[in-house]
């Protein structure tokens, strides 16, 4: 069972609000609730609480930069209080479109990891919001300019990849390489709208190609990996939770707070925002939802979290899983593969725990795809080893400059 006295990550959503409307967002239900203090200072208090030397404190929303006093309070009463050797590692994820320069200031110098939700060029972005590709275009310049650490240390573009950004894919990423950005995550939307034709597999393939040969020329020009998806391919690589689960939701160590004091696992499970359709899915979170954070039940209804999230059945079983690409235990990538189990629920009419979405299916078997063809990266221990570490090192890079001459390009007939 799990004790909330090992608790890892305390996450804040402040606001239920946005000033965006992302047609793809699971935040369907965007409502003027906001975080009291009381319950933020609750919130604080577990934190506060956590047996651990080093302990998350993430603001999200909504939009976390509309409640920006709440977040300065939220520091200012962790920090005033901060047992010895305790450190909190602070951080925010924002669309960026209200990052005034007082509010990066703060940021870049309370050493928070500032998540920058942005899709890309403008074919990609505008599909977001009329006029948002100029505002976050001229934020990255500026946060590259005048706050540099932040921007080269702690900056992550979170990039959310649709059917009807596919095209634009490729145009994005090489974008943001060549903004210098040094942290670039893609993962596919959890909402699909549109029906997903199979056959398109063949475009992200197309894309991923063009991705996989920018970032073998970005590696071999600045020794830098920003693609998250072809960082650290070790030969062993796989899940830190395992094979055999979707993600790390149900493994317990971070909780959600959302802004009616109600506590969850996981962003995508909080009511506040969102009304969810599904019967099913709807049930699966009722059943793993914790209660309101000061209910008398909250520390029991929190060991109890992960056998709730294993009794909804989509968390578990991943090599039983399958779309209609196939089953995910016969897909060679099934060890390096997470989905986001609730994107099953999000299925227009599913009720099978099993069936994921074919969208998020066709995505990670070509991202994987080209991750299993990027060059091996050397562990730290190696390049200690001296001579030896120094000799792989040269060999690493022969690698890297044969793959940019002749990388293959791999059909989506392969996929």
């Amino acid at each position: 069972m799990m004790d909330l006295s090992n608790l890892r990550s305390v996450n804040l959503v402040l606001t239920a609000q946005c000033n965006m409307r992302c047609g793809y967002c699971y935040q369907n239900a965007k409502k003027s609730r906001r975080m009291s203090w009381d319950t933020l200072r609750s919130a604080l208090d577990l934190a506060r609480e956590s047996a651990r030397h080093e302990v998350g404190v993430h603001f999200l929303g909504g939009e976390p930069c509309l409640e920006f006093p709440m977040v300065r309070r939220a520091v200012e009463y962790l920090e005033e209080s901060r047992p010895p050797g305790r450190r909190y590692d602070y951080g925010i994820s924002t669309n960026g479109t209200l990052l005034t320069e007082e509010m990066c200031a703060f940021l870049d110098g309370r050493r928070f990891e500032t998540q920058i939700s942005f899709d890309g060029v403008p074919g990609a972005q505008e599909a977001r919001q009329s006029g948002s590709f100029t505002v976050l275009d001229r934020l990255i310049d500026r946060l590259r300019g005048e706050h540099s650490g932040l921007f080269k240390w702690r900056v992550k573009i979170a990039v959310t990849v649709s059917p009807e950004s596919i095209p634009y894919l490729a145009d994005s990423i090489e974008y943001f390489l060549g903004k210098n950005v040094r942290q670039i995550a893609m993962m596919p939307s959890i909402v699909i709208k549109t029906p997903w034709d199979l056959e398109r597999i063949a475009e992200i393939d197309a894309q991923f190609d063009r991705i996989y040969h920018s970032s073998l020329r970005h590696w071999q020009r600045t020794r830098e990996i920003p693609v998250a998806v072809f960082q650290n391919r070790y030969d062993d690589a796989g899940m830190p939770w395992g094979e055999d689960m979707m993600c790390g939701v149900p493994s317990g160590g971070a909780i959600v707070i959302d802004a009616d004091g109600q506590v969850c696992g996981c962003t995508v499970h909080a009511m506040s925002y969102q009304d969810i359709e599904s019967p099913f899915l709807h049930d699966a979170l009722r059943r793993m939802a914790m209660g309101p954070i000061g209910a008398d039940n909250f520390a029991a209804r929190y060991a109890e979290f992960p056998e709730a999230a294993c009794g909804t059945g989509l968390f578990h079983n991943k090599r039983r899983k399958y779309s209609t690409y196939g089953r995910c235990g016969e897909c060679p990538y099934v060890g390096e593969c997470s989905i986001c189990p609730t994107s099953i629920g999000h299925i227009p009419g599913n009720i099978d725990p099993d069936r994921v979405p074919d969208f998020s299916c066709a995505y990670n078997r070509v991202s994987l795809k080209y991750r299993a063809l990027f060059p091996r990266q050397p562990r730290p221990q190696e390049l200690l080893r001296g001579p030896a570490g120094i000799a792989a090192e040269m060999e690493r890079w022969r690698i890297i400059a044969d793959a940019v001459r002749a990388a293959p390009r791999v059909g989506a007939g392969e996929s």
